[in-house]
């Protein structure tokens, strides 16, 4: 039978749909990269959630024994281990109070980095600005490490001889609590709101000119026209963005609370920046409990989820407009 022939005798929905794959297959082939990304890595390891109700050794008969394997079953005891460990208040209250301070000075900081900029005549100056607060977000926290190392070094710092040259005493910034609630976020803020504000600058450049120019018409100045033209208009973006950030509440910038403060997963700052994240590397790489580790992530991707949809519902009941779906 002829090609010809086939099609004909094929169901229309195949036809519309070997018709658009064939329209749109420089689109597909563009997207292609990200699919394949996202199923290997996101995908394909689905099946270790099953680790998260066993009682499971990587060692032995293998891996994939070990994991199908029905006399491993444990339900919900790795849970309960992690619930009633000293470890899961801790680490869940450091996890969000964290990022509830991160989401806020992420949020204010980027719409006013993103309204600054767009105050700016000149697009020269836009893009330099743009292109320098940017540059952190692509920096890794192993080089913020040894920047913050060489400020904060107890002995050599730059931040020390300062103290020492004005008489004044030398401090132990990597034992001293205090201090790093305060530079947390600030690391934070510096990392992301050159990333973030590019997100907003791109919506006030979509905010219709007439506006503005009614507004000059009517007397508006330019500071009243930003507070009831551009910060309104930028209320859905702020609140898509900030329902995507409620997503990833309970998980933690890993390199930020690991790496940058160089304690490795203990030391004298222990208590203050022990989020889940670090909490689940610990017990798989330190102490090799894959099965709670496995049990702890499982909790944070189920929390993330429920967050996602909840307030996503109550938004959609405020502004139906505004909500993701």
């Amino acid at each position: 039978m002829s090609t010809a022939n086939a099609v004909k005798k094929m169901d229309p929905l195949y036809i519309r749909f070997w018709m658009a794959l064939k329209s749109d297959r420089m689109y597909i082939l563009m997207c292609l990269p990200g699919v394949v990304f996202l199923v290997i890595f996101n995908y394909l390891p689905m099946p270790g959630i099953l680790m998260a109700f066993q009682r499971v050794s990587i060692a032995g008969q293998g891996f994939f024994y070990n994991l199908f394997h029905p006399m491993l079953w444990v339900g919900m005891t790795n849970f309960n281990a992690y619930f009633h460990s000293p470890d899961f208040i801790n680490t869940t209250r450091n996890t969000l109070l964290y990022n509830i301070l991160f989401m806020a000075l992420n949020l204010v900081g980027s719409v006013f980095v993103a309204v600054a900029a767009s105050e700016l005549w000149s697009k020269r100056l836009i893009k330099f600005y743009q292109s320098v607060m940017i540059i952190p977000a692509f920096l890794s926290w192993v080089i913020v490490s040894f920047l913050v190392y060489s400020l904060l070094n107890p002995q050599f710092g730059v931040v020390n001889n300062f103290l020492t040259q004005m008489g004044l005493h030398p401090v132990n910034w990597y034992s001293n609590k205090k201090v790093w609630i305060v530079l947390l976020p600030l690391f934070n803020l510096w990392k992301g709101v050159g990333l973030g504000s590019i997100y907003y600058f791109a919506a006030i450049a979509g905010i219709e000119q007439e506006m503005y120019e009614s507004a000059m018409l009517d007397g508006a100045s330019r500071f009243k026209q930003i507070i009831h033209i551009t910060l309104p208009q930028l209320k859905p973006t702020m609140i898509v963005l900030t329902i995507l950030a409620l997503g990833n509440i309970i998980r933690s910038d890993f390199g930020l609370f690991y790496v940058a403060t160089l304690q490795m997963g203990q030391g004298a700052l222990y208590e203050t920046v022990s989020t889940i994240d670090t909490y689940t590397y610990t017990l798989l790489m330190a102490s090799g409990r894959t099965a709670l580790g496995t049990a702890v992530g499982f909790y944070q991707s189920f929390v993330g989820l429920a967050m996602i949809i909840g307030v996503n519902l109550i938004v959609r009941k405020i502004d139906r407009d505004s909500a993701i779906f």
